[in-house]
């Protein structure tokens, strides 16, 4: 009697036609099973796949039939995969697919591309057809990106014909021409705002929004991230309000997956801008400023915001733009929007001379004379007036209501003066130190000195600053004033440790507080001569260098306080010697200068003082002998 195992086993031997004959007798058998199904309908799939490999097409439709009708549970998804797959090839044009697929695998994609076309266009419209057209639409156009001189524009040709046809989405192959189509965008040859929409970003896959890490580990933003950062600059650019409200739930989705990226913060600000919701964008343009203090165009677009409700905030904001920037070729358009709010505020010199600046520059540099210089040129106000000599201070007195929109809700804290500072090759841009006070060590921050614009005293002067840090961990000051106390450096206490060490060749010390604060100082930096074992009393800050946290020395003076028993403790003990190294039982390391200094030899009994200690070799922490004070011998004389 045959069973489904003895077709399997026939089939395998390659006795193909034998198989399917067996096959037949299991399927027409009134109580046949689930695996005599499954027998006859693999001896038919290779059956198919063998006549349409060979061209002859006579039985294919018979079997087309039969393999069609049968009864296959969907949990078996190999065999269901490969049942399509052999019902595509009994197409009519399954060689010519075959074909086109070859052509594709070859390398040669325009020659497959015009295989597809043709199937395509003499009627063959199924999903395989479609799919394969599509991908070698793709490979063609993403060559057209990579080759010299590149053809961004046939390109885009062959990703329109892509939207023609009726493909799965989302899928790998969607995300594909989404990713061509972000890099044709990044060289300005694309309007992703359009394309956003065409493509659908609801067909985003869960793996787009995914970072790309390199080879080299650096992580890069998802590609979700870049198209709809893309999508809403295009769309704020071009004024099409119905594509940014379009993008705007994907802008927030974004917000919440990487909340540290501060260009979404400002895609969203425009965005909500531009579709009259400038209150709820407020929030996010001074986030965008916060981290971008120094930029032009991010207090640019805080005016931009204000502009519907506050036209001093927005002239505020503007003026502080032109302090950042000085040059007309990027500030030209802000120039003509403050112009455009001092002449309506009835500051029609102040207006007439950033006009002039604007149209002068262009003039001289052949540039063209925007539309909105030239309408404000023909205006009455702007004939009538006469052009201010400077605005400089103009810009003065009005950015500093623009910038306390930066700390109005901030809280006032303590801080002292430190010293004035260059950076070598910026000898004509003062830095200052300032130091803030923390929960820890008063915190050391660096501001440039034109920001303190008053006259704030010696080094150790008290101040109160407001300022935050921004998303990459930096302190920010926004605002410094005077603040009244009796005494320089109040924020700093007192921290009283050890002198462990001092090298007279590199002329400095080493001080250590505790296991986590150590440092060094210059000979010349201190007051008076130094030895180990010297309580030191500091007042230190905190700062943050590539190496990590270090420690500067604001003042340093010896002390009769007692050093702390976590760095510093008594010891009494029997050393045992080993090549001219002591060691205790209760761990406490005794250097050689100290053995031979005190003649100590194994066995005697020592009592000193000990210094916590670091051991580089071993990683750890330990205990060193720092001093000798008595030595008892167990030895007979």
């Amino acid at each position: 009697m045959i069973t489904s195992r003895d077709v399997f086993s026939t089939r395998k031997e390659g006795k193909l036609d034998e198989a399917y004959k067996m096959a037949i007798e299991l399927i027409n058998k009134p109580d046949k099973d689930e695996w005599d199904i499954k027998a006859f309908a693999w001896c038919v799939i290779d059956l198919i796949k063998r006549d349409a490999q060979l061209g002859k097409r006579e039985n294919i439709h018979h079997y087309s039939d039969q393999l069609r009708n049968l009864d296959i549970g969907a949990s078996d998804k190999i065999l269901t995969d490969q049942r399509e797959y052999a019902l595509r090839l009994c197409n009519p044009n399954s060689q010519e697919i075959l074909r086109a697929k070859s052509l594709g695998k070859q390398g040669d994609h325009h020659g497959a591309l015009n295989l597809y076309k043709r199937i395509y266009n003499n009627g063959d419209q199924s999903i395989d057809v479609q799919t394969g057209f599509a991908w070698e639409l793709y490979r063609v156009a993403k060559a057209m990106t990579e080759q010299t001189p590149v053809n961004f524009n046939g390109a885009k040709r062959f990703i329109n014909d892509y939207f023609k046809l009726n493909t799965e989405k989302p899928s790998l192959l969607h995300t594909c021409i989404l990713q061509l189509a972000s890099k044709i965008a990044k060289e300005g040859k694309l309007n992703m705002g359009a394309f956003a929409r065409i493509w659908g970003l609801e067909n985003l896959r869960p793996a787009d929004y995914q970072p790309y890490i390199s080879d080299d580990g650096k992580s890069y933003p998802s590609l979700a991230e870049r198209v709809i950062q893309q999508a809403s600059k295009d769309s704020f650019t071009n004024g099409v309000h119905e594509e940014l409200i379009y993008v705007l739930p994907y802008i927030n989705d974004c917000i919440d997956r990487y909340p540290d990226n501060i260009w979404l913060k400002l895609s969203k600000a425009r965005a909500l801008m531009a579709t009259g919701q400038s209150n709820k964008a407020f929030s996010y343009g001074l986030e965008v400023v916060k981290n971008k203090v120094n930029d032009y165009w991010a207090w640019e677009l805080l005016g931009d915001i204000h502009q519907s409700n506050s036209i001093e905030l927005a002239i505020s904001c503007y003026c502080k733009a032109l302090l950042c920037s000085t040059d007309i070729n990027f500030v030209g358009k802000v120039k003509i929007k403050l112009a455009e709010l001092l002449s309506k505020n009835g500051l029609v010199s102040e207006a007439k001379l950033e006009v002039d600046q604007l149209f002068n520059y262009r003039s001289e540099n052949n540039q063209k004379i925007p539309e909105s210089a030239e309408i404000l040129m023909r205006s009455t106000w702007y004939q009538g007036a006469i052009s201010s000599k400077s605005n400089h201070q103009l810009y003065l007195d009005k950015a500093t209501h623009a910038e306390e929109l930066l700390y109005s809700d901030l809280p006032w804290m303590n801080a002292v003066l430190g010293d004035t500072f260059f950076i070598e090759g910026k000898k004509d841009k003062a830095k200052r130190k300032l130091y803030v006070q923390s929960s820890s060590l008063p915190m050391e921050v660096t501001v440039p000195a034109s920001k303190l614009t008053f006259d704030a005293g010696k080094p150790g002067a008290a101040l109160k600053i407001k300022g935050e840090l921004d998303r990459e961990n930096r302190f920010q000051v926004y605002a410094i004033e005077h603040r009244a106390s009796n005494e320089d450096w109040d924020i700093f206490e007192e921290q009283i440790g050890i002198v462990d060490h001092v090298n007279t060749n590199k002329r400095l010390i080493h001080f250590m507080i505790s296991r986590t604060i150590d440092g060094v100082i210059n000979f010349s930096d201190l007051p008076e001569e130094f030895k180990e074992g010297d309580a030191i009393s500091l007042r230190l800050a905190k700062y943050t260098s590539r190496q990590g946290a270090r420690y500067r020395v604001l003042t340093s003076s010896k002390s009769t306080k007692s050093i702390p028993s976590s760095i510093l403790k008594s010891f009494s003990d029997d050393v045992r010697e080993e090549n001219g190294m002591g060691f205790t039982d209760d761990g406490i390391f005794i250097p050689p200068p100290l053995i031979r200094q005190n003649n100590i030899r194994d066995g005697d009994f020592v009592t000193g003082k000990a210094i916590l200690n670091y051991n580089k070799k071993r990683s750890e922490w330990g205990w060193k002998a720092i001093t000798i004070t008595e030595v008892q011998s167990n030895h007979e004389a």
